[in-house]
């Protein structure tokens, strides 16, 4: 099978990862898989390039992909894209942000009907709303759909009147290898300063204020007045970092026990290791929650909020706790697992368990393999 996985973007964020490990699961059982993406404007850490070359993807950045649309770009890709298609004669085009959708879309109408048939991943955190546009994507240029969660298939069969037997649910996937309890680790907690004793509860993230921090700075400040001897770590970076974080961890006066390690690459890995326990409100550009996955399968137990996908990656009362977004709420949730190491050690371990058996990348290949099978006849 002959698949191209189009991406209008270069970032190494959001669903960008599971892209790249359903097109390797898919590679190591022989299929011939190109991703075309975006290029990065400027030197950056972390890419979707870098990782392409570092994964031994077959990757492109002949087209402009802009979600931005620039008109020369843009009209390159209407006249190139299918010429391209057509010639390297692709089974599938697997589309997964609205730019490529559009684009990936249209240029594959315009190929008639003898052409590859259109898959779409939807990755937001939410469901897309009925809007023409959207209505328009998802009906007219799309053959078959894949969300992540069983209620987000559901929510998206009912809202668009989608066929039943089109729409998926693809497994989530993370480094098992990578993400697993028991592995070499830099201590951490030396590094930032915290007590090697001491309840710590930590979140990943853009911290825009979307993301819900005032609601997790207000717990942790709930928590201090009855467990002082509690650290929260905040690992990310953000341009509006000053006023979701910095500023209100000031106002609050909890500043000498919330610390700002800034964005992890090297580290990263030992960073979440040295948690206690993980943390999420409101989910980024990824609605799969990456860290979330991550935490899990380091064996860390959960505490997240009842959006989107979050209640059906961690298992309420088993791999953590599902709280409404709310600080009194959220912080009565951290107060029982810093109250009982027991409960955090049961919980961190049907956390691993349950990756081990929900996020394996191995699952990928074969059920996309399947699922193509089923969109091509």
């Amino acid at each position: 099978m002959k698949v191209l996985h189009l991406y209008s973007d270069w970032k190494w964020t959001g669903p960008a990862e599971p892209v790249l490990q359903a097109c390797r699961s898919l590679q190591d059982r022989g299929h011939s898989v190109l991703v075309a993406f975006l290029k990065p404007r400027h030197p950056v850490d972390e890419s979707i390039e870098q990782k392409v070359a570092e994964w031994g993807l077959d990757g492109t950045t002949q087209f402009c992909l802009d979600r931005h649309v620039p008109p020369v770009g843009t009209f390159r890709d209407l006249v190139t894209l299918p010429r391209f298609i057509r010639r390297e004669g692709f089974d599938i085009v697997h589309v997964h942000l609205c730019h490529d959708h559009a684009i990936g879309g249209l240029c594959v109408r315009l190929l008639g009907r003898r052409r590859p048939r259109i898959v779409r991943s939807l990755h937001r955190r939410d469901v897309l709303p009925p809007t023409l546009a959207y209505r328009f994507q998802l009906r007219k240029l799309t053959d078959a759909w894949l969300t992540f969660t069983p209620s987000f298939r559901d929510a998206y069969i009912e809202r668009f009147g989608l066929p039943a037997e089109r729409v998926g649910v693809l497994p989530l996937t993370i480094e098992l290898n990578r993400f697993r309890p028991g592995v070499t680790v830099k201590d951490m907690r030396a590094e930032y300063g915290i007590p090697p004793d001491k309840p710590l509860i930590g979140i990943v993230g853009r911290f825009q204020r979307y993301r819900r921090m005032e609601i997790f700075l207000e717990a942790a400040r709930r928590v201090l007045d009855q467990e002082p001897e509690t650290y929260f770590l905040v690992i990310g970076r953000s341009s509006q970092i000053q006023k979701t974080v910095v500023q209100p961890v000031r106002e609050l006066g909890i500043g000498d026990r919330v610390v700002l390690t800034g964005y992890r690459i090297d580290d990263y890995v030992d960073t979440l290791a040295a948690l206690d326990v993980f943390s999420l409100l409101m989910p980024g550009s990824d609605g799969t929650a990456r860290a979330v996955r991550e935490a899990l399968a380091l064996g860390k137990p959960c505490v997240v909020s009842d959006f989107g996908m979050l209640p059906e990656i961690v298992m309420d009362e088993q791999t953590g706790l599902v709280t409404p977004q709310d600080a009194a709420a959220l912080a009565e949730a951290w107060l029982r697992l810093v109250r009982s190491p027991e409960l955090r050690q049961r919980m961190g371990a049907a956390a691993r368990a349950y990756a081990e058996d929900h996020f394996a990348i191995s699952a990928v290949g074969p059920f996309l393999e399947d699922f193509y099978a089923r969109v091509l006849t």
